[in-house]
């Protein structure tokens, strides 16, 4: 059995995946962008970086070379990325919009993918990236089309959205020329994998058939795996949050969750981690109290500290696909407050709490009941960390994902 699996442009989770599931017994090759010489200086690559608006550009582009994956099992579509970032720098100068930009890169790397596509039974191909007649090419290759898609149906995003940015300036738009190629890639492909219940969810309601969509989750680093040990809280209560802090992520509810504990002389801070959008009024009085903390980017070690130094974590976000650094808060054993539109596997107190999405009061109200309960925080945490470390490895993932092959080659062996 033997799988091609493409990235598409720029930096996702297949690289992770590849390696999960050539670990467990499938012929892999992978198709993604620049993959540097090894001789090249990470300081050369970070000052390219700097030229497209990517801080540590050489981490980045040195996870597209796995010790697992042999250099023959990589192959490169090297000009549709260095094309799309000059089409991208273009747009900054208004010669046209990124969303023509980002449609013409990915076209041109489905279009250059075409060449390795043969020899194989299955086109893992990342959504989006099929278009440039690969998904056309894998068929006549005889191969079963899989389309990777790790978000929400664009529609819910958008409807979402709406409800933060009150139906006003939201920063997206389904209609989209390459939102557009994401959900014809997920119509043309024969399944569809995505990594959440919530997820799937979406695509059911806007007409898809449910029979055609897996659930896999992605993996989490084994090193983030029931970090925290002591739930006791000390004089101020600890919440941390990361990501972006941006409406789209729910910030603005965390803010206005802080100013109702402050006004209620309830003694907490709140850790953000993440770059901050311009988007967000940040109220100085908390900065100035120390109730609000802002970290920026924080290096691995250092988020670990946070995680276990934390008492609770807390992510309203608005729309994702499956919440990477919620898990990661989740695998440490934080006990964790989320929205169901986070995708995270949360069972509403049993592993965390779910709150209604767009409430800065359910937020607070949350907040104050584990504030309060040593135990809850406890059982939350511990059942949050045996969650994900029972069903969200890098290595479950793998196995399910060759199974799921398996099972589409039976099918497709019957018809």
């Amino acid at each position: 059995m033997k799988t091609i699996i493409s990235t598409g442009q720029g930096r996702l989770h297949l690289i992770d995946s590849a390696r999960a599931i050539k670990n467990s017994g499938v012929e892999v090759e992978v198709i993604t962008g620049w993959v540097p010489s090894q001789n090249l200086p990470d300081g050369f690559l970070n000052f390219i970086g700097r030229f497209v608006g990517r801080n540590n550009l050489a981490y980045g582009l040195r996870k597209r070379r796995p010790a697992e994956l042999e250099p023959n099992e990589i192959k490169t579509c090297v000009f549709s990325e260095f094309f799309i970032q000059f089409l991208f720098i273009l747009s900054k100068f208004k010669v046209l919009k990124r969303d023509n930009a980002a449609v013409l890169g990915w076209k041109l790397f489905g279009w250059q993918s075409k060449r390795y596509l043969k020899d194989a039974q299955i086109f893992h191909v990342r959504s989006g990236a099929g278009h440039g007649s690969a998904i056309k090419k894998a068929k006549k290759e005889n191969m079963v089309i899989l389309a990777d898609h790790s978000a929400a149906h664009p529609y819910e995003i958008y409807s979402q959205l709406s409800k933060a940015y009150n139906k006003k300036n939201v920063p997206f738009n389904p209609e989209t020329g390459l939102w557009k190629m994401v959900l014809e890639d997920c119509k043309n492909a024969d399944y569809i994998l995505v990594n959440s219940e919530y997820v799937k969810k979406t695509f059911v309601k806007q007409g898809f058939n449910s029979n055609i969509i897996s659930v896999i989750p992605l993996g989490i680093r084994y090193d983030f795996l029931g970090l925290k040990k002591d739930y006791k809280t000390e004089a101020k209560i600890k919440l941390l949050y990361t990501g972006s802090v941006r409406k789209w992520k729910g910030v603005h509810l965390i803010i206005e969750a802080a100013k109702e504990l402050f006004s209620q002389n309830i003694l907490f801070e709140i850790h953000l981690i993440g770059s901050i959008s311009n988007e967000i009024e940040i109220p100085e009085y908390l900065v100035k109290n120390k109730i609000l903390i802002f970290h920026g980017h924080v290096p691995q070690d250092e988020l670990k500290l946070h995680l276990i130094n934390a008492d609770m974590y807390v992510f309203p976000s608005y729309c994702e696909g499956a919440a990477q650094s919620l898990k990661e808060a989740m695998a440490a054993g934080l006990p964790v407050i989320a929205t169901e539109q986070s995708g995270a596997p949360i069972n509403h107190d049993e592993n965390g709490l779910i709150i209604k999405d767009d409430s800065s009061k359910a937020l607070t109200e949350a907040i104050l009941i584990l504030a309060d309960d040593k135990n809850l925080r406890e059982k939350l945490g511990h059942n949050a960390a045996k969650t994900i470390s029972e069903n969200h490895t890098w290595e479950k993932y793998g196995k399910d994902v060759a199974k799921l092959y398996a099972t589409i080659l039976a099918k497709k062996g019957k018809e």
